[in-house]
């Protein structure tokens, strides 16, 4: 695999990071993941707009964003990749001797980027997911997209042993989100998910479904939902890059709608796959 790290593109098993990057020290740093349709990477201008705000907000100095969409282009052509991919690409605030908490404000970001063909997730976007509640132990600024996500990484893996596709996380009574997914609730033909505020990261694929929402007259509040209350829903479904809209069909022990992906899901699920195959930005 060909990578791409601070203006050369590399194979991974060239690429050599110092032990003093404070992406390796303290978790350092900001990153984006993002995926294409038709070869086209999706809503690029929101992502890069989220990676600003992750910079802006950890202030690590960084003015490359004209040069992604190419990177990542030339990712795919060294990497021969002639299908949708994802992209990664993950920006440090540097390396820093000797290790302190405090930082320069001079240092140079180290920059990793690397492309990889799309899995195929059709089966579970068909057929629904089972899903775990957890608590969310994770810092209180989840709106930066830090490489800092080791809770979410804990409670991810407990879904990935216990069999189930994903951990919803909740603060107090109150559901957050997934480990890596946007949530959303149904009930009585009207969609909730929870608003954005420094608990949740403003998710680029929950953006698009309320976009869709208010383009077809689909009612949808952004109200905080209950862990208390989740039975009193209908349906339940997560969004995410490469998850896209995926039904939820159990929570911990419980069937949501008898098992079966409800039909405001379906619906929101039509109306994204039609607006990624006509995706041409």
């Amino acid at each position: 695999m060909i990578v791409y790290f601070n203006s050369k593109f590399l194979h991974k098993d060239d690429v050599k990071v110092s032990p003093f990057d404070r992406a390796y020290l303290f978790a350092d740093g900001a990153y984006e993941a993002l995926r294409s349709y038709n070869q086209k990477l999706f809503r690029l201008n929101s992502h890069l707009k989220r990676l600003k705000h992750s910079l802006t907000e950890l202030s690590i100095l960084f003015s490359g964003f004209n040069d992604i969409k190419t990177i990542a282009e030339e990712l795919v052509k060294k990497n021969n990749i002639n299908s949708d991919y994802s992209f990664y690409i993950q920006i440090s605030r540097g390396i820093s001797f000797p290790r302190t908490h405090h930082f320069a404000s001079d240092i140079t970001p180290n920059v990793f980027a690397f492309v990889k063909p799309i899995v195929d997730n059709r089966k579970q976007r068909e057929e629904g997911v089972p899903i775990i509640l957890e608590k969310d132990l994770r810092w209180l600024r989840c709106d930066i997209k830090s490489i800092s996500i080791l809770p979410a990484v804990m409670v991810s893996q407990k879904a990935f042993s216990s069999g189930v596709f994903e951990a919803v996380l909740y603060r107090d009574n109150f559901i957050t989100e997934g480990s890596h997914t946007s949530f959303f609730a149904v009930k009585n033909n009207t969609i909730y998910t929870t608003p954005l505020s420094n608990y949740i990261l403003d998710g680029i694929t929950r953006k698009v479904v309320l976009e869709l929402c208010k383009e077809n007259q689909i009612e949808y509040k952004e109200e905080n939902i209950k862990v208390d209350e989740l039975k009193t829903y209908d349906e339940f479904f997560i969004t995410g890059t490469t998850t896209e809209v995926t039904p939820v069909i159990k929570i911990d022990d419980w069937f949501v709608n008898n098992g079966k992906p409800g039909v405001v899901t379906r619906n929101i699920q039509k109306l994204f796959n039609i607006y990624t195959e006509n995706f041409n930005e």
